[in-house]
């Protein structure tokens, strides 16, 4: 019970359904009563919010969840949808309303700690100085390439390119790589960002052809356009990631203080009897 409302054994089995192949496995486990317990924490948590939620009188509209839930099930046909509804136990009215209150304590939790969020520029410019390593920029290149299927066409290209064909025209004419369409540009990469087949650019100078390389996906010819020397990012250019990287550092613990200090104030009875049985059983 929390603060006269009830936690269901039936709402902490349908949790335990929900986890993930991996999770479940713990059932079977040594580590089984101690992940019931964990679960049944998280629904007292929830229900908690979501009593908070009510209290201070936030609501999630129609159109909100309308929307939210149409983002949700882009990705996937509606086939696709229900088969991933049925693995987790749900029917589509459970699931509509699982979201339904992830919205409304996600909106609880922006009014609660938005007030709380302030990042002063020198707490910004104090963890830019403590993790320099951070902002190291490696040398990149920027390259084109051409990608065709056999050995000799690609040695056609490569005598046209030195006689001054136009690198652009070629890949976008010749080349079976979807950046075709961009006249075979890769844009700027470091080191190990590409297979390793590409790193040859970093040998080669601006404006220069490379010889003909093989690679699993056909025959490359690669032209550079561009080096970048290792540098440091200096704190002007990195001064947003720095800042997003500090807030959600922020929020993770003004949410986990404020949720403890509303679990604090909390009535809450937990049936142990009824959990260490049903511990039992799923360990037999």
């Amino acid at each position: 019970m929390v603060n006269g409302e009830s936690v269901t054994l039936e709402e902490l089995n349908g949790a335990l359904k929900s986890l993930s192949p991996e999770e479940g496995a713990q059932i079977q486990s040594q580590e089984a009563g101690k992940l019931r317990e964990e679960l049944l924490n998280q629904l007292i948590d929830k229900k908690i919010l979501l009593q908070e939620a009510k209290h201070s009188g936030i609501q999630v509209s129609s159109e909100e969840l309308t929307s939210v839930i149409e983002q949700m099930k882009d990705d996937y046909t509606d086939e696709e949808f229900n088969r991933l509804l049925n693995s987790s136990g749900l029917t589509p009215e459970h699931w509509k309303q699982e979201v339904k209150e992830g919205l409304l304590i996600d909106k609880l939790i922006d009014t609660a700690i938005a007030s709380r969020l302030n990042i002063s520029e020198e707490e910004i410019k104090s963890y830019y100085q403590k993790n320099r390593g951070l902002f190291e920029k490696k040398e990149e290149v920027r390259a084109r390439q051409i990608v065709v299927a056999t050995e000799e066409e690609a040695k056609n290209i490569h005598q046209q390119l030195l006689n001054g064909a136009d690198f652009v025209e070629l890949a976008t004419e010749k080349s079976m790589s979807p950046d075709k369409a961009n006249g075979g540009d890769l844009g700027y990469f470091t080191r190990g960002q590409m297979p390793e087949e590409f790193d040859i650019a970093f040998t080669l100078k601006v404006n220069s052809i490379s010889p003909v390389v093989k690679s699993p996906y056909g025959y490359h010819i690669f032209k550079v356009e561009g080096k970048r020397a290792p540098r440091s990012q200096s704190l002007e250019e990195v001064h947003e990631t720095v800042y997003q990287h500090l807030v959600r550092e922020r929020e993770d613990q003004l949410r986990s203080e404020w949720i403890k200090e509303l679990r604090s104030k909390a009535d809450i009875q937990i049936n142990s009897s009824l959990l260490l049985k049903q511990n039992e059983t799923n360990k037999e």
